[in-house]
């Protein structure tokens, strides 16, 4: 049976994994310059990190994984030699760290854990950015909890008995006045997940819904748990039609019930589910229910093409923002297809429609909006 080896890497950074299914970086290019020396040295390991693009998915990488996390090593200590100063040894020590962590869990080897630590220890004491700390320190806490142990003892030897709410707990405190809180919680609950500790799962997962459930990064999450942060709030969003006309929702389609998809002409689920959505369209469009296909593609003409080909006689927008289309970030969309349901009154009913469209469309369709009553007093009459 073929290993699996993953160690994960929380942040957005452009670092490149072993493990299949890794979703790429989608941060905007930097402008083209000459590189620095160490930003070849840094771009080199890398490039030792990722898996090859040859290499069959079903392939066992461990066997590459031994001949390349050693060099990427060796790369870290020509860097420390080379470039003490340079602002890409951060991000190379946090490569470094993950490089040993992998060599340590392959072989079984407690030492090349510890060489991790103190990888970890010199990014800590840095100047770093919080971001890389962040991602570093989550490493070392996974250690921590689930120390990497000698082969040859294995069998014979229990760890010793960590306090997993503690170290995660203390974990997320020390980022929580950085702009990485967010991101540290949702790490934290993860971890705690890894270890089987539910009580403290549940503990960041009511500080996410109290303290941080309007913020991006922590929606997924929240609808992933069956919170839907954004159920009973109206759909803000200005977008752009192919056709260069702006749409703002909800004011434009208010008293229509709306079925938002966040989709790609690249996902394959979400063309696959277009002959299902053209269905429903023509059911219910004459009911009063527009849909609006708010696509994530790069490509504007490629997305004009397959629009006319298809026929797709719904709204569909386009954003050509660097960073992404900006309804999917704000509603925090992390994987498509996405379908959304929105009320007559512009307000959420489904966050998560996918498998059940036709009866969320219909139970907002049967939905009445109640006009608030007026509430102003008779004038009184003029004293004489």
């Amino acid at each position: 049976m073929k290993r699996s080896i993953c160690v994960l890497v929380f942040t957005g950074l452009v670092l490149a994994s072993f493990c299949s299914g890794q979703k790429p970086s989608t941060r905007p290019a930097p402008p083209a310059s000459q590189p620095s020396a160490a930003a070849v040295a840094l771009t080199k390991m890398k490039a030792l990190m990722e898996r090859p693009r040859n290499m069959p998915r079903d392939a066992d990488p461990v066997p590459i994984m031994k001949q390349r996390l050693p060099k990427a090593l060796v790369a870290l200590d020509e860097m420390e030699q080379k470039y003490p100063k340079a602002r890409e040894l951060h991000e190379a020590r946090l490569i470094g760290a993950i490089a040993a962590i992998q060599l340590a869990q392959i072989n079984k080897a407690p030492a090349m854990a510890e060489r991790a630590k103190r990888i970890i220890g010199k990014i800590l004491a840095s100047d770093a950015p919080v971001q890389i700390k962040l991602n570093a320190d989550a490493h070392l806490l996974l250690l921590n909890i689930r120390p990497v142990r000698d082969a040859t003892t294995m069998p014979a030897t229990q760890p010793a008995k960590v306090d997993t709410t503690k170290l995660i707990l203390q974990f997320t405190k020390r980022y929580a006045k950085t702009d990485q809180a967010v991101e540290a919680v949702t790490i934290g609950m993860h971890i705690a997940k890894i270890a089987g500790d539910r009580k403290t799962f549940d503990e960041l997962l009511q500080h996410l819904v109290k303290d941080h459930s309007d913020n991006p990064l922590a929606k997924p999450i929240l609808r992933q748990q069956g919170k839907s942060p954004d159920v009973g709030k109206p759909f803000t969003a200005t977008l752009t039609k192919l056709d260069g006309t702006k749409l703002n929702l909800p004011k434009d389609l208010l008293g229509k019930v709306v079925v938002i998809d966040f989709w790609a002409t690249g996902c394959v689920p979400c063309v696959r589910a277009l002959p299902h959505l053209k269905s429903l369209y023509a059911r219910y469009k004459s009911r009063g229910v527009e849909i609006v296909g708010i696509s994530l593609d790069r490509d504007s003409q490629r997305l004009k093409a397959f629009v006319a080909a298809n026929r797709l006689d719904w709204i569909i927008t386009y954003s050509s923002e660097v960073g992404g289309e900006p309804a999917a970030r704000k509603y925090g969309i992390r994987s498509i297809p996405s379908i959304w349901v929105i009320g007559k009154d512009g307000k959420v009913v489904s966050d998560n429609a996918r498998g059940k469209l036709a009866e969320t469309i219909e139970k907002a369709l049967s939905t009445t909006i109640t006009k608030p009553t007026p509430t102003t007093m008779p004038a009184k009459k003029a004293d004489k």
